[in-house]
């Protein structure tokens, strides 16, 4: 299902026209049936902080989605992109299953730039994208799959008469969401009684929106979670909007019980307090908390947010390097290495080289012996990987220094992730004081260019001044 979506929103960006004037959520243009819809306001979403985080995500999942097949200049094709809308009433793992629509609106340039893009890829790349010809409008199918001789159909973009350009699997569906915006089927603004009815109230003032109904199929591990959130909700939403420097987030879920909802509010604040983990700093760690508002009524929880936009960037970006730590090396020309300690220097070394030829990068441990904590202690491992290959920690274990009883496991999940790019993890030491030995266990970098480090910080010590890894 994310290939699925990924393809569909990059390919709606990139192919989409018509009223650049900001406009509000319209559920004008969702059918009535609808389960589950998501809009963008792409104007209020291109002047945002947050907005330009997702979008710099956006052009680069474009080039993986489409390999170049469709050469667009990402940046210029954004800015004639005014709202979209999509709907469906199906949500499935299997991308097959998924059915819906797009709608979307933006400025009549860029209609005729897409249509000519398509017309020129049926000729240069025409096992790629083919002209439908049993449409009452123009329309092109993008092609895809395993299959290289006769490969399946992906999605077709299609270019009504009216002011709007549709994306869809099905061309069922398409000529269905022209008639839902014509008017002439039903939509959600005209049944009260439709599923999302009382879903989009928060809608009009976003330039995010979601909403959908729990689908009975299962779409997550079981261990994940969402997983767990979707056993104990029936239906949820989501809205992102933008008030001055700050970014408001307001999400809602209808629990199946009030017992549920309970439940529900405690695994919110859960999340919440580990998102506000990706903060620099404890007082930053507590603006954000204090800030964050989770809520009970009834079966019905809430979660209030209203947070500095650049903020909530640098944090979003610090989580996406924490699940990615490849996008935290530092690109051709930076200027100096960050910062990888905080605190006593106990441990530093570098990567042992070897040949890159032979395989992925292996786990290897370093053990440090005889090192001085004390109850509350900060543990700082850093790694630096200036044109290394993907390097991370897998754990630390901290055990008494004379021997005895099992060691303390630290896991990269709980760590607190500090410093520039992510370049450090850290965590509080739990036992009494005393000397420990600790091991640590990393990914090794294979060309011997990455570099690690293990520092510690009293918990009566004001932080030090972090310190740049010893040149080599």
């Amino acid at each position: 299902m994310k290939n699925y979506f990924s393809r569909s929103l990059i390919l709606g960006l990139a192919l989409s026209a018509v009223s650049a004037a900001r406009a509000a959520f319209s559920p004008a243009v969702v059918a009535a049936d609808a389960r589950w819809v998501v809009y963008a306001d792409m104007n209020a979403l291109r002047e945002s902080a947050v907005g330009k985080e997702v979008l710099k995500e956006l052009r680069l999942e474009q080039l993986k989605e489409t390999g170049g097949t469709i050469a667009v200049d990402f940046q210029k094709v954004m800015q004639t992109v005014g709202t979209l809308t999509a709907y469906g009433t199906n949500l499935s793992a299997d991308p097959k299953q998924v059915d819906g629509a797009l709608v979307a609106q933006g400025t009549p340039e860029l209609r005729k730039i897409a249509e000519s893009l398509l017309l020129q890829a049926t000729i240069a790349s025409p096992k790629n994208v083919v002209e439908v010809t049993d449409l009452p409008f123009p329309a092109y199918a993008i092609m895809g799959g395993p299959k290289k001789d006769a490969p399946e159909m992906q999605v077709i973009i299609a270019f009504p008469p009216e002011p709007i350009v549709l994306v869809s699997k099905s061309k069922a569906q398409l000529t269905r969401a022209r008639e839902v915006f014509n008017g002439k089927a039903p939509s959600l603004a005209k049944t009260p009684t439709a599923p999302l009815a009382k879903l989009y109230g928060k809608a009009q003032n976003s330039f995010l929106f979601g909403a959908s109904l729990v689908p009975s199929e299962k779409i997550f591990p079981d261990n994940a979670p969402s997983a767990r959130i979707l056993q104990m909700a029936s239906s949820g939403s989501l809205a992102v909007g933008e008030n001055g420097a700050d970014t408001s987030v307001h999400a809602e879920l209808q629990a199946s019980s009030p017992a549920m909802a309970e439940k529900l509010r405690k695994i919110l604040e859960g999340m919440t307090a580990m998102i506000s983990l990706t903060e620099s700093s404890d007082k930053q760690l507590t603006d954000f908390l204090n800030a964050a508002n989770v809520a009970k009524n009834g079966d019905i929880v809430t979660l209030d947010l209203s947070f500095p936009s650049v903020r909530l960037a640098a944090m979003a970006q610090t989580l996406n390097q924490m699940q990615n730590p490849e996008s935290s090396r530092p690109g051709p020309g930076a200027p100096r290495p960050v910062p990888i300690t905080s605190g006593k220097v106990v441990a530093e070394w570098t990567a042992t080289a070897a040949d890159p030829a032979s395989g992925p990068a292996t786990m290897a441990s370093r053990t440090i012996e005889a090192i001085e904590l004390k109850n509350g202690s900060t543990v700082t491992l850093g790694r630096q990987a200036p044109g290394g290959r993907n390097i991370r920690f897998d754990q630390c274990e901290i055990a008494p220094a004379q021997g005895g009883g099992a060691p303390l496991v630290f896991k990269p999940e709980f760590m607190k992730v500090a410093g520039a790019r992510g370049s450090m993890i850290q965590f509080q030491f739990p036992g009494a004081d005393g000397l420990y030995n600790l091991k640590v266990a990393y990914l090794n970098d294979p060309e011997g260019k990455a570099s690690y480090a293990v520092s510690v910080r009293d918990p009566a010590a004001r932080p030090a001044a972090p310190t740049e890894p010893k040149a080599r």
